[in-house]
């Protein structure tokens, strides 16, 4: 019988030490989002007027792709840079 008991509490201890990993995880994951979120504005408005002072575009519609595909391209260089400059040795 005792080692039911042993079982059970181990998988209950287990259980506890998943759980606040993953609501750990869960946290960092939340308050990533939003600093993302409060960068958006920012950074967006940012590359609009860049991309408006280059393309000299009337058209919103036109405009917001331009500037999409400027933040895209930014964001893939940097990522690019940051994959290197992290890269693990072997």
């Amino acid at each position: 019988m005792p080692r039911k008991k042993y079982r059970i509490f181990n998988a209950k201890k287990s259980f506890r030490k998943e759980f606040k990993r993953q609501l750990r995880f869960a946290i960092i994951a939340a308050i990533g989002f939003l600093i993302a979120f409060s960068w958006r504005n920012a950074l967006y408005r940012s590359a609009n007027s860049i991309v408006e002072k280059f393309t000299d575009l009337a058209d919103v519609v036109l405009s917001e792709i331009y500037t999409a595909l400027f933040i895209t391209f930014v964001g893939v260089v940097l990522l690019l840079i940051s994959s290197k400059i992290l890269k693990e040795k072997r």
